[in-house]
């Protein structure tokens, strides 16, 4: 209501007289005109395209200061502010380049800020480099970036790891909305359609400073594709097909924009059979199908703007448990009679099937709306006003004597906010004052229950600063935090069965607890410019994590992991200190980026198995006890990405990319604990591109590429109590080509991205695949499942247009 007062009061001075801004994109030596490239202004998050002509407008913006990106492939991104009046006209010059600093974040900062100006390594993936790789889920498609990798459960489920850190340590951002959809969860899936993401900005460092709790290793931030220019409506047809599980997809997207009134709507298919590879054949219980729907409406005005999103997310996926026969046929678990189940083969025609597995499944529904709002002040203040409400279903199945009942049913409800005030630049300092948080309740409503019935409260608020001094960019800040969590009873019945209800309960086994976790986190950075060739940056920042639910609570068979999991209710926050050195080289020809990371974690949480006297695990009813502890841990890495275009040779392009995290266990008694777990190994990509933008009558962005991803050996796992096993090395060979078919205007007509992955078929299994564990096939020794064979793509991208300004 305040801020709504607040509005009322200032929007007599916002709306000001009206102001068009006219353009013109061409080659820096003045010659071609520039068609296709997009013309952004971070302020108001709202874009255009330029015409063949090089030609584009804005209309209805404010009389202030704004920045304006222009980005054209095959040329260097132009970053330049402003100052309107009315009318107003300007000439962007690009020039050629193969790689681009320049580029603008406007949602992993509390300002716009360009990479180069951030002393946090940041990196982007845009929805055109997406297109010419091949994924089968949001987070796959980012898993190459440096520092970056996944924790899989077959082909569909994975959790995004930054340098070494998943789960609640990593914050993941849609449209500037934290994202809640049980992320503590090792084989929970991101709920957000792959399909409408415009753009990925992932920090790669302490994100606690803007976001709060969780954000201690990093951010990603998933952005929709900004509204369409004034005056016009257009859309664009997906496809995409992949021939090692039959994946096909299908998405349809229509968009308008008519007196600064924005709409947009999408809708997404996808669905999947078995994957396979040589060792396992067709992997049973890898099958999934995705049905998804989302779109914005919204005002954009010369005050600013108010857009509401909504999205609605459904995925049904099986759950490979890798149960063999005496011949190493993969068994599935069928009723026997009314107290009795066994194992018997699975059928070729279910191997071959897209069928869900009526007895182990997960049915997965995340439904959210959201509210963003921007308003312009007088002498370029502004405030933002983000709030959203989201409504998470989880249902595991597991049960063959009931299929129709979930055994574990989470409900989680999450309302999120977040403000900031963007004060008058004074003297050079652009500051920001902000408050976001979170309230949450979850709800069991399946046949039991892993973890209570809880509530949280998160608020935290921050201030944030950055200021250019001659040669430096300094930034920083500082925030305060608070988590109240009231985590309910947890009972067991007769049959031993965990359940959130007294009714019929035997005993208590989780007594019920309430508390208060906070703390203060802060960061402080600088980037020094050398030349305008070179810069250096360091940072540092404390990050800080209070414990989740489970990790207190825990105290059941979680049905996806295929383990019993036991909390610690002595649980305390985890707080980190970071710091990061880097440097970037960048000229016409030579693109250098290298970062060295140093993270030590005090109270680090994480799961061991536990073992009996004897030396074997201990195991409730089939599965094995892991139990939640802690101690002090250290990552340590380097990052580094070299990309070369020889002066002579435009057309083709060399890059080289390295990843390497070393994690210890300060607290280790012995040497088999010393090491985290799910810690990637050393990973190289060399990629050789050719490029041709504009390559006979029909075609233009053209493209060909042939990478090598070589995954060293990963002998630091945690080898206690045999929770983890060493991996050998592996390489993987990918290729692509694609491009643009135009008609005789130079309109593209669609676009083709094809993508083979691993050509060689090699048979592999990745050190942070959680199937590296299920049971063990007794006519070849191996144990667990392998990681997805030989898998050739192709998408299909058809723009076009209903009416054109």
């Amino acid at each position: 209501m305040r801020l709504l007062v607040l509005f009322f009061i200032l929007f007599p001075f916002c709306a000001i007289s009206q102001n068009i801004l006219h353009g013109l994109v061409i080659t820096k030596d003045g010659k071609l005109p520039i068609g296709g490239a997009s013309i952004a202004i971070a302020e108001l998050k709202t874009g255009t395209i330029s015409n063949e002509k090089g030609e584009f407008e804005f209309k209805n913006l404010p009389t202030k200061k704004l920045t304006i990106e222009i980005t054209a492939i095959g040329f260097k991104t132009i970053i330049q502010t402003i100052k309107l009046g009315s009318p107003n006209f300007i000439s962007f010059l690009l020039e050629p380049s193969s790689h681009s600093l320049e580029e603008m974040i406007v949602s992993g900062s509390s300002t716009k800020t360009l990479i180069k100006e951030s002393p946090i390594p940041i990196t982007t993936l845009s929805n055109t480099q997406w297109r010419q790789g091949a994924s089968t889920n949001l987070v796959d498609a980012v898993a190459k970036l440096p520092g970056m990798s996944q924790i899989t459960t077959g082909s569909t489920l994975s959790k995004p790891v930054i340098r070494g850190l998943a789960f609640n340590r990593v914050i993941t951002l849609h449209d500037g909305i934290r994202q809640e959809d049980n992320q503590w969860g090792e084989e929970h899936s991101l709920h957000i359609d792959e399909y409408s993401i415009d753009k990925y900005e992932i920090i790669r460092g302490a994100g606690s400073l803007l976001y709060g709790s969780d954000g201690l290793g990093g951010v990603i931030s998933v952005l929709s594709k900004k509204p369409v220019e004034e005056g016009t409506v257009k859309g664009n047809i997906l496809s995409n097909y992949q021939t090692n599980n039959g994946l096909y997809g299908l998405s349809f997207n229509l968009s308008g924009n008519k007196n600064g009134f924005e709409w947009t709507g999408r809708v997404s298919h996808k669905n999947a059979g078995n994957y396979k590879n040589v060792f396992d054949g067709k992997v049973y219980g890898s099958a999934f199908r995705e049905l998804n729907a989302n779109g914005m409406v919204g005002v954009n005005r010369r005050w600013g703007y108010s857009r509401l999103y909504f999205s609605s997310f459904h995925q049904k996926v099986n759950v490979i448990n890798g149960t063999r026969d005496n011949i190493g046929g993969f068994t599935k678990a069928i009723a026997f009679n009314d107290s009795m189940s066994i194992y018997v083969p699975v059928s070729n025609e279910e191997l071959n099937s897209r069928q869900i597995n009526v007895s182990n499944w997960q049915d997965l529904i995340n439904q959210k709306i959201q509210l963003n709002n921007y308003l312009g002040l007088p002498n370029s203040a502004s405030i933002s006003f983000n709030i959203a409400y989201s409504a998470n279903h989880r249902k595991e199945y597991a049960n063959v004597f009931n299929t129709q009942i979930p055994d574990l049913y989470f409900f989680l409800q999450t309302i999120f906010y977040d403000v900031r005030y963007n004060i008058n630049e004074h003297k050079g300092w652009e500051t920001t004052l902000g408050s976001n948080g979170m309230y949450q309740i979850l709800n069991n409503k399946g046949s039991s229950a892993l973890y209570p019935n809880f509530t949280i409260l998160d608020r935290g608020g921050f201030v944030f600063t950055k200021k250019k001094i001659n040669q430096w960019n300094i930034s920083g800040g500082i925030r305060y935090d608070i988590r109240t969590m009231h985590i309910e009873k947890l009972y067991v019945d007769s049959n031993n069965v965990f359940q959130t209800s007294p009714v019929n309960a035997k005993e208590i086994r989780f007594g019920g607890v309430n508390k208060t976790f906070s703390n203060i986190t802060g960061s402080i950075g600088a980037v020094y410019t050398v030349n305008n060739k070179l810069l250096i940056r360091a940072n540092i920042a404390r990050g800080f994590r209070a414990p989740t639910v489970p990790e207190i609570a825990s105290n059941g068979e979680h049905a996806g992991t295929f383990r019993y999991e036991l909390g610690n209710p002595n649980q305390q926050s985890e707080t980190s200190l970071q710091f990061d050195v880097g440097t970037t080289y960048e000229n016409k020809s030579l693109y250098i980026d290298g970062n060295i990371f140093s993270n030590t974690i005090q109270h680090y949480s994480y799961t061991e198995k536990i073992l009996k006297a004897n030396g074997q695990d201990s195991i409730i009813g089939t599965v094995p006890v892991f139990r939640y502890v802690q101690g002090k841990a250290r990552l340590w890495g380097i990052e580094g990405l070299v990309s070369y275009t020889p002066p002579n040779a435009k057309w083709i392009s060399f890059t080289q990319s390295i990843s390497l995290v070393i994690a210890r266990n300060l607290s280790a008694t012995n040497d088999s604990a010393k090491y985290l777990p799910f810690i990637p190994p050393p990973r190289w990509i060399t990629q050789v591109k050719f490029t041709k933008n504009k390559a006979l009558k029909y075609f233009k962005n053209i493209y060909t590429q042939i990478e090598l991803e070589y995954n060293q050996a990963q002998k630091n796992a945690l080898l206690l109590y045999n929770t983890e096993t060493f991996t050998p090395a592996y390489g993987l060979v990918n290729a692509g080509f694609g491009g643009d078919v135009v008609n005789a205007k130079k309109k593209t007509i669609f676009s083709i991205y094809c993508t083979a992955n691993n050509i060689l078929n090699e048979v592999y299994q990745s050190h942070q695949s959680r199937l590296k564990y299920l049971d063990k096939n007794v006519i070849t020794g191996r144990a667990g499942v392998y990681n997805i064979g030989s898998n050739y793509s192709i998408k299909i991208f058809v723009p076009f247009v209903l009416k054109n300004n």
